[in-house]
């Protein structure tokens, strides 16, 4: 579909009838309509992009940290005696790390989907109501 499209001979108030402004009016709003939507979509497409980079980040580090975490914690744990407080202990530090690790991730997530589209028809339906009043 293409976002342009040649405007429509325009009545002047004057000449046209009550029919031909509303036939008119009703036209202009499914244009917008048309164009609302496909600037939506468009805007779900570039979020859902995002998102997808997010999570195959997300995918990689996950995996990455847990392989090189178990060997890191296997060796620690042995290095300080192969006791069960020294395995306790490197599992706390694993857990806080793990935290902020999934912290940072969860900070990337776009928080306010749609944020344009949204703020667009706000604009738009004040605009309307202006008009109108």
């Amino acid at each position: 579909m293409s976002m342009s499209q040649p405007a429509p001979e325009r009545l002047s108030l004057e000449e046209a009838s009550t029919a031909a402004l509303v036939r008119e009016a009703i036209e202009e709003a499914k244009e917008l309509v048309r164009l609302e939507i496909e600037m939506a979509k468009n805007e779900v497409e570039l979020e859902l992009a995002w998102a997808k980079r997010a999570a195959i980040g997300f995918a990689v580090a996950t995996v990455a940290s847990v392989v090189t975490l178990s060997l890191l914690a296997m060796a620690l744990v042995l290095a300080l005696g192969g006791s069960a407080f020294a395995a306790l202990v490197l599992a706390g530090v694993l857990l806080v790390v793990g935290a902020v690790a999934g912290f940072v991730g969860y900070s990337m997530l776009p928080k306010s989907p749609l944020a344009r589209t949204r703020h667009r028809l706000e604009r738009e339906v004040s605009q309307l109501k202006e008009h109108l009043a």
